[in-house]
């Protein structure tokens, strides 16, 4: 379900001034790109003149043009400022405009609001603060947007990998509310290493998940057992078409080098080869063969508190 507020919708560098980019996040199908400028700017991906998406345009010097009858639209207000059989003296209808979303963008997303009142409030990616070389993808996955969150939860390890890492089952707690997100911690270990005893809790490595409880980023961090931090990753998802899930994400290494890491993870940082993996195919066995856990606690705290009429009465 998708909540008011902003939506971290593509990468920075997936946006440009040469081709429209059409993603859909949140139920929401919209178009993004750039003036020559630089600045970024987000519109309904459908011509109100024959509803043809406006993706398919091209970017022009005054705005964006559908490429069905050529009616060109300003990116910031979405006004239609040309229509090529107009004469040079007559005005557009207002009623002509497109839907325009305000864009911000910041720490390598463009975010565009969706759902209604004034955009307010801290962007979902404000928190992540990149150093050193980044790795960064996009894709698309046939899976919910609701379970995909779930699942990030439950078993994080049908959807991602850190490289030469494997995650336990083992929860160190239990789901807590964090700063607008769910936050669940577990155990790893490296692929070197034997699966410690199920009683034992003192694994060399953590896994935090933390899944915001309104939009869909989701911030993943692989830990040191002293809880420094080694790799951040920070995951864009919403609800794509026929029950998919977009996804676009950026993440880095930390300079921390924990002293019982292993030498092919050593190896694979000096290469500065990619320290994880987001799943664009994901096994459905594996994912149903997942307890619903936390994910049910996710669900109650996703859930809007309605104030009782009584109350305002």
């Amino acid at each position: 379900m998708m909540t008011p507020g902003w939506w971290a919708m593509a990468l920075s560098e997936a946006v440009n001034d040469q081709t429209p980019l059409a993603v859909a996040f949140g139920g929401e199908e919209l178009v993004l790109f750039r003036n020559a400028a630089g600045q970024a700017f987000a519109l309904e991906d459908r011509c109100p003149h024959r509803r043809v998406p406006l993706a398919l345009g091209r970017v022009v010097e005054s705005g964006l043009q559908c490429g069905y009858h050529g009616w060109t639209f300003d990116g910031a207000s979405g006004g239609c400022t040309q229509i090529p059989n107009l004469h040079a003296g007559e005005r557009v209808p207002a009623r002509y405009a497109a839907r325009a979303f305000a864009v911000r963008e910041a720490n390598g997303f463009v975010h565009a609001w969706l759902g209604d009142g004034a955009p307010q409030g801290e962007l979902p990616s404000s928190d992540y603060q990149p150093s050193g070389r980044e790795f960064t993808g996009s894709t698309i996955v046939n899976m919910s947007h609701d379970q995909y969150l779930a699942a990030m939860l439950d078993g994080p390890e049908c959807l991602l990998d850190f490289t030469h890492v494997r995650l336990t089952d083992f929860f160190l707690g239990d789901l807590r509310s964090e700063q607008g997100r769910a936050v669940l911690e577990r155990g790893a270990v490296w692929s070197t290493q034997f699966l410690p005893s199920q009683f034992v809790v003192d694994y060399p490595l953590i896994v935090r998940t933390a899944v915001a409880l309104q939009g869909g980023i989701i911030r993943v961090d692989l830990l040191s057992e002293d809880e420094l931090p080694l790799i951040t990753l920070m995951i864009s998802s919403g609800a794509n078409r026929r029950g998919t899930t977009s996804l676009c994400w950026r993440g880095y290494v930390h300079e921390q080098v924990p002293a019982k890491a292993p030498l092919r993870w050593r190896i694979a940082r000096l290469r500065k080869r990619a320290p994880f993996s987001v799943n664009g195919l994901i096994d459905g066995t594996a994912i149903a063969a997942l307890l619903e856990a936390s994910s049910r606690e996710l669900k109650t705290l996703r859930q809007p508190h309605l104030i009782p009429v009584s109350a305002v009465v």
